[in-house]
């Protein structure tokens, strides 16, 4: 951070005195990484995630295929909102269940055409891995909508899993808050 103070100072004490200066590389803050662990065990996950194809909740076979990407905690959460789902559905049989379509993944409902680790970074607690979305229209391939959105990793011995995901899409009807709360709403519909 004062290394991009000190170079923003500088070059603007040259662009004052009229002496011409080659731009400053650009430098990502200390705190922030654009490749890891972390950030491999977001883009295997992503991988297979993509490979599964499902919108809303996982059934039993999809979350048995991404488990291994996920904390115990997040993978309970998943098991649990599934639980609640299915419980609301036999409840209230002629309404539309929460979580039963859409993406849970990221900020978009209709999901992403392409992600990307954008940063690594210290959060909260977490190594939270920053990815830029992008949703282009399936005929047109016309770019729709970019967004960030933030996973957070906790370390198990010596790997990283998923523990959540912040959403941090900025239009109006994306989801707000963290995919762990919304799980937790749709499993106490269960109880």
């Amino acid at each position: 951070m004062k290394a991009r103070l000190l170079s923003l100072l500088l070059a603007l004490i040259c662009a004052c005195s009229g002496e011409p200066q080659a731009p400053a590389p650009a430098q990502a803050p200390a705190e922030t990484r654009a490749s890891s662990a972390e950030g491999e065990r977001v883009q295997a996950f992503l991988a297979q995630y993509r490979e599964q194809f499902f919108r809303g909740l996982p059934n039993a076979t999809q979350a048995a295929a991404l488990a291994p990407h996920l904390s115990p905690r997040l993978n309970g959460l998943l098991r649990d909102a599934l639980a609640g789902q299915q419980a609301y559905k036999a409840r209230y049989p002629s309404d539309k269940p929460p979580m039963i379509d859409g993406d849970i993944f990221s900020s978009l409902f209709e999901g992403a055409s392409s992600g990307e680790i954008d940063a690594v970074e210290e959060a909260d607690g977490h190594v939270a891995v920053r990815v830029k979305y992008t949703y282009s229209d399936p005929e047109t391939h016309k770019v729709i909508e970019t967004w960030p959105d933030r996973f957070l990793l906790i370390q198990d011995g010596s790997r990283w899993l998923i523990d959540d995901l912040e959403y941090l899409g900025g239009w109006d009807f994306a989801p707000r808050g963290r995919l762990s709360a919304a799980l937790t709403e749709t499993a106490a519909l269960g109880k």
